[in-house]
């Protein structure tokens, strides 16, 4: 959906930093609106949404291309990873609780519903970007759409803190919810106020209800829920606001300085204050990553842009193949125009019919020739598997086998390959994560926010509130986030439980050894606290009962063995001394694995 024109303001209308502002948000746009008819058509494509002309694609078909290949490579990014938190000071105590409230903001926030927006915006778009903010609630965190986000054109795409400057924009709010809103200028409504009443504003609010009415329409094609979809009435004049991040010279700190500057249809200032007091930070709130970096160009390509022309030659293809089946299945036929006397009619088709023909219905008809495109087939599949190629997402990741019969190897080998190359997506994804985490940190311990009840599930399974202040966890040294994908941690298990199992082989019937085995096991499966506790007793009454059942055996061999005498059974005599020599003799032993077990559990 490419956006409205810049307004073209006077520059006598407006001040000085208003002009500097709208030159910036100028050549950002420019920036990125190079991108923005590739990015309508990845969109239109992942929609099923086909656009038909008479020359080329006369049918409204489409291959579901684009949309296969994102949702193979949304899968394969991995989940939402966890993070622990580490106080820098070793303080177990804070860091348990700031883990809670992480954990608590989690789930408040559907972090992982907006993690799943956030990668499929990046394999549409090449980029996708998370914003940070703090309202009523206490901290927030949105996924931005890629149209709703410009950056400085010479910005490091590894680092937004090199930007001189970010605009967020197409931010859609209703006149009287502007003028009742606190934090804006009293001047700024004002001027809002008389110029939304004239007739220009009236014109602009229109073309704002298109655009955020298009806007609506593509987020929820995202999988995006808000409660502001219907908020605005027919009556309702809208405003379309910017919120202008931009450095700026402090003339009496003699330093550089970050504001945050809102404006209302790129002429009327409504706010203008600095981030640290606006926030109490002064980095950036927002995390930003790609899945292609490049060295100097911010919007780099995503997998969509590979696949979008192949997906686009596929459409005609197929609609081409749609028509020519259609056409003859039409049965047309040329006729001798010049025949006197002859007036061909249409017919019904059904079975046995007869229809009559002056003369050699040879001379007088014949079949309109229509020629088959039997080899459309076999091109499409050509360029479904050089975008799988391309893009890593094969068949095999996909869950489709190319061929009727493959081995197990193979299947393994075609995977792995494909894994190795979604390695490199998946670390920038990583690292995204990590900077959300530490700005979250640092905004948290920047505010001041009111007591927090949360919740902890003991080791019985019971669930525990405490009601938390920032002086509980707030922590002078700092935290320090550690980022690890869920399949990696689930993997490192494995392993672990695999080496265990290697180290029991080597040491049978060592009760310490299967004792710490059995527990990580469990810890693996996801058990409760109460269901983990329920094994290991009844594992206990097992070994328990174990024991009892050797006791009487061993008390008996020794009483009844004298008793038989006869020599025909020849039975080996066993002496009470050598019982007590074998039983020393494992007693050493076992303390022995003892000690080596515990030097590499160290």
């Amino acid at each position: 959906m490419p956006f409205q024109d810049i307004p073209i303001v006077s520059e006598h209308d407006v001040s000085t930093l208003m002009q500097r502002l709208l030159k910036e948000k100028r050549s950002a746009r420019a920036f990125q609106e190079r991108k923005h008819e590739d990015w309508n058509d990845n969109y239109e494509l992942y929609r099923n949404k086909v656009k038909t002309n008479r020359l080329t694609q006369r049918q409204t078909v489409n291959i579901p291309l684009m949309k296969e290949t994102i949702k193979t490579l949304l899968s394969k990014i991995d989940d939402a990873p966890i993070i622990d938190w580490k106080e820098k000071d070793g303080n177990v105590d804070k860091e348990i609780i700031l883990q809670e409230i992480w954990n608590d903001d989690f789930d408040r926030l559907n972090l992982e519903g907006l993690d799943i927006q956030d990668k499929k915006n990046t394999l549409l778009y090449g980029r996708g970007t998370k914003l940070l903010n703090i309202d009523k609630k206490g901290l927030d965190i949105r996924a931005m759409d890629a149209f709703d986000v410009v950056y400085d054109p010479i910005m490091d795409p590894l680092d937004v803190e090199t930007a001189r400057f970010v605009v967020l924009q197409n931010i859609y709010r209703s006149l009287r919810e502007i003028l009742a809103d606190p934090r804006y200028s009293k001047e700024g409504k004002d001027a809002l106020r008389i110029w939304a009443l004239s007739r220009e504003g009236i014109v602009q609010s229109e073309k704002n209800k298109e655009a955020l009415e298009k806007k609506n329409e593509r987020l929820r094609s995202m999988g995006v829920q808000s409660d502001q979809f219907a908020l605005f009435a027919g009556g309702d004049v809208i405003v379309n606001l910017t919120q202008h991040l931009t450095t700026s010279w402090d003339e009496k700190e003699k330093k550089w300085e970050r504001r945050g500057v809102t404006y209302a249809d790129d002429q009327h200032e409504l706010l203008n204050k600095p981030l640290m007091e606006l926030i109490g930070v002064d980095f950036w709130p927002l995390v930003t990553w790609g899945e292609d970096i490049e060295t100097n160009d911010v919007w780099s390509d995503g997998p969509a842009d590979l696949v979008r022309v192949p997906n686009q030659i596929l459409n005609i293809w197929f609609s081409q193949l749609v028509e020519n089946r259609t056409l003859k299945n039409f049965q047309m036929y040329w006729y001798d125009a010049t025949l006197q006397g002859f007036k061909p009619q249409s017919y019904t088709p059904a079975p046995g019919r007869m229809i009559p023909a002056p003369g050699d219905p040879n001379k007088t008809v014949m079949p309109f020739n229509i020629g088959g495109l039997d080899d459309t087939l076999t091109a499409i599949d050509f360029v479904i598997k050089m975008v799988e190629r391309g893009s890593a997402a094969t068949a095999i990741e996909k869950g489709v086998s190319e061929k009727k019969q493959i081995t197990l190897g193979e299947v393994e080998m075609l995977v792995g390959k494909a894994l190795e190359r979604t390695v490199a997506m998946a670390k920038f994804y990583r690292r995204s994560w990590f900077d959300l985490a530490v700005k979250w940190e640092r905004l948290m311990h920047a505010n001041t926010f009111g007591p927090r009840t949360l919740h902890k599930i003991s080791r019985s399974g019971k669930m525990w509130p405490k009601t938390v202040y920032s002086n509980d966890w707030k922590s002078e040294k700092g935290f320090k986030p550690l980022v690890r994908s869920s399949s990696e941690q689930e993997e490192e298990q494995t392993k672990g439980i695999q080496k265990f199992m290697f180290i029991k082989s080597q040491f049978p019937g060592n009760i310490a050894l299967d004792r710490i085995s059995q527990k990580r096991m469990l810890e693996i499966v996801d058990l409760t606290p109460e269901e983990i506790r329920e094994v290991e007793e009844e594992q206990k009454k097992l070994q328990q009962g174990q024991q009892q059942q050797q006791i009487p055996q061993l008390g008996g061999a020794q009483v009844t063995q004298p008793q038989i005498r006869q020599p025909e059974v020849r039975q080996p005599e066993v002496t009470q001394p050598q019982v007590k020599e074998t039983d020393e003799e494992e007693e050493q032993l076992l303390g022995e694995l003892d000690k080596k077990l515990t030097k590499v559990g160290r």
